[in-house]
């Protein structure tokens, strides 16, 4: 089995791939103070409380845009399959993306394990919308290529902002309200952020799928995506743990050196 870990500045997404489908996954909240032995303990519970043995995971692929959490989410992989290293994302793996258009060694590992789910998935122009702490934008051409990303203030982010630097607005649920025009504070707040990010998503797309070679599949991922996607309209997929599916393709592609039986194709 392979065991897939997402480190994000709010959560920590991990699941379990048996090679054929998924079986189970996780949120935790991120948190740079604790300690490989207190995320030891409490992958360890999660997965033994789902009925998981540890002796079954094979692999473990790692994706980290927190890099004071990266060595801990490290010795933790390396504790839980002695012998076996993890693999770590970087710009130099397999992804099965086209390299005709270098991808930027700026991208995040999150975003390029999107562009490489997306386009194993669809095969054709994509833009993949992750709803995380940052709201990005990634587009995908009809032939693999990274186009470009654009990126913006997630939701809560706005929403703590937004509190944090007003003296009378409070935090409020992020929620639909029941139409634009709020007739108290919390429905006016919720109108602003809630209704502005649906319009910021749709005109991005619409700017995005404009530069594109071909219309686009648009995907909408991340741990908000199902609560806010069906509010624009205009996704013709959701899948909040694409990100995931982008590492385990990344684990089939990049196999332990030496092992037996497992083969990689080559990069497109």
């Amino acid at each position: 089995m392979i065991l897939t870990i997402d480190v994000g500045n709010t959560n920590i997404a991990f699941g379990i791939h048996t090679g054929r489908r998924w079986l189970d996954h996780w949120r935790l909240r991120t948190d740079t103070e604790q300690t490989a032995d207190e995320y030891l303990v409490l992958f360890h519970n999660l997965l033994a409380v789902s009925g998981h043995q540890f002796s079954e995971i094979r692999r473990i692929v790692i994706s980290s845009v927190v890099p004071a959490l990266t060595p801990a989410i490290v010795r933790v992989a390396e504790r839980l399959t002695p012998g076996v290293p993890p693999l770590v994302v970087h710009q130099g793996l397999k992804t099965g993306l086209n390299r005709e258009t270098p991808i930027p060694p700026e991208m995040g590992s999150d975003l390029l394990a999107n562009a490489a789910a997306a386009y194993d998935r669809f095969r054709r122009s994509s833009i993949v919308v992750d709803f995380g702490t940052a709201l990005t934008f990634t587009a995908i051409s009809d032939d693999g290529r990274v186009l470009g990303v654009s990126i913006a203030p997630g939701l809560r982010g706005a929403m703590r902002i937004l509190a944090g630097t007003t003296a009378q607005l409070p935090t409020v649920e992020l929620v639909p309200p029941p139409g634009a025009l709020g007739r108290n504070t919390v429905h006016a707040i919720q109108s602003g952020i809630v209704f502005g990010y649906v319009g910021l998503i749709s005109e991005l797309v619409r700017r995005m799928s404009e530069e594109m070679d071909a219309r686009p599949t648009v995907v909408a991922t991340g741990g908000q995506a199902e609560q806010f996607a069906p509010l624009a309209g205009i996704f013709d997929a959701v899948d909040q743990w694409l990100t995931l599916e982008g590492l385990r393709l990344m684990a089939e592609l990049n196999p332990i050196e030496g092992a037996a039986g497992q083969t990689a194709g080559p990069e497109a």
